[in-house]
């Protein structure tokens, strides 16, 4: 190769050079976010509750701020309320049950899943009769009346579903949330099915666990968060960087659950720092809370086979349909 020639050769590989580095920091700014100023955002939520841990954690370590993100986090009082707070464009994003996106799609207002938050059924039997035994399989529920969270609640129909599968009537006592120990304590429960830090406090004033319904269900989309098709269409970027960043969060709750009780309990005060961490190790140990932001097809296929056999969503053709793991890989 002539001198001519090697000098044109280099100058090409330079140029590609130049093009790849260029192409390669788009592709980073693209992926973490990287705006030429903060993007606001409302996140609405059904309510303050200790398993959204994952977008506490994002908002109060900093990692929506290191995405180019400015959060505002909204409580609506309700599932439905959330995802109406999406569609009116009052918020961006919605943290709530996501099989009312598949409701809300059937009705004609389209939505996507486009990260789990809560990917297990977050509920134990707890009691304080020390003649109930560890409650094995469903069978071993006969004799025991439970309290949940009223009907339709997943908690109580996950509850009457355990029933069933155990050939049993199902004997359940209707409470809202902060009465089902009052109502076990009054005599009207043999069990409470209550979800964490609740869980741990009781087992921290001499409740035990009998049962949990995270080994019985497994897998099981509880909590996405979601969006429009028409708001991921327009703000991709965005949409990249709320999701970056849950799952840097996921990944420093798995990393350093101490110092994610810590952030946790500047949020939730009232929560003592044994039972916040001893809530925090369960849920983490039983998966309950991810280590990925990605929807599973087979626990999104339990939360809507409830939903269905409830006659709230219509058997559909593709599942998968109503998720957008784009962001999420």
């Amino acid at each position: 190769m002539n001198k001519k020639n090697l000098a044109i050769f280099a100058a090409i590989a330079v140029a590609l050079l130049v093009v790849a580095i260029a192409l390669h920091r788009n592709l980073q700014s693209q992926s973490a976010g990287v705006f030429s100023k903060p993007q606001a955002i409302t996140i609405a939520q059904a309510g303050d509750f200790y398993l959204y841990a994952p977008l506490y954690i994002a908002a109060d370590k900093g990692f929506f701020t290191s995405n180019g993100l400015s959060v505002n986090i909204v409580s609506t009082g309700g599932d439905e309320k959330t995802w109406a707070a999406v569609i009116s464009g009052s918020a961006q994003f919605g943290v709530a049950d996501p099989t009312f996106i598949a409701i809300a799609s059937q009705r004609g207002q389209p939505g996507k899943i486009i990260s789990t938050i809560v990917n297990g059924v977050p509920f134990w039997g707890i009691t304080k009769n020390p003649a109930i035994p560890v409650i094995t399989k469903p069978s071993k529920l006969d004799n025991y009346t439970v309290a949940t969270f009223p009907s339709p609640s997943t908690a109580y129909t996950l509850q009457r579903k355990m029933f069933e599968v155990g050939g049993l009537t199902p004997k359940i006592r209707e409470g809202g949330f902060g009465t089902l120990m009052a109502l076990m304590e009054a005599g009207q429960a043999d069990i409470a099915l209550e979800l964490e830090p609740n869980v741990s406090q009781a087992v921290a004033n001499g409740y035990k666990i009998v049962y949990s319904l995270s080994d019985i269900y497994g897998d099981f989309t509880m909590t996405g968060l979601t969006t429009t098709p028409e708001y991921i269409k327009s703000n991709p970027q965005v949409v990249t960087a709320t999701v970056k960043s849950i799952r840097e969060a996921l990944d420093f709750l798995h990393q350093s659950p101490e110092e994610s009780a810590d952030v946790l309990a500047k949020r939730f005060p009232e929560i003592k720092k044994d039972v916040a961490v001893a809530a925090l190790h369960r849920v983490l140990t039983a998966g309950i809370i991810p280590k990925s932001p990605k929807i599973v097809e087979e626990a999104w296929r339990k939360a809507l086979q409830l939903r269905i056999d409830a006659g709230d969503v219509k058997p559909c053709t593709n599942i998968m349909d109503f998720v957008d793991n784009t962001f999420a890989k």
